[in-house]
């Protein structure tokens, strides 16, 4: 299920630093590539811009809620 997998993502950047630098500076692509996700969640996690976790998140749910 992938908003499982969404939830996966956020919790693992919020508990480890390393991945989240990852996933905020170039390796998001990579990052994702793990992470079942459907094309519009990849789609909307490579579209935001941020330097913070929780900017990603607010991002991307507003990306998957319109």
């Amino acid at each position: 299920m992938s908003k499982t997998a969404l939830q996966v993502l956020i919790g693992t950047a919020l508990v480890d630093q390393e991945f989240c630098e990852d996933l905020l500076n170039g390796k998001r692509p990579v990052i994702l590539a793990e992470f079942d996700l459907t094309a519009a969640e990849r789609e909307a996690a490579l579209a935001v811009e941020t330097d913070s976790i929780k900017g990603f998140a607010v991002g991307l749910c507003e990306r998957l809620s319109t």
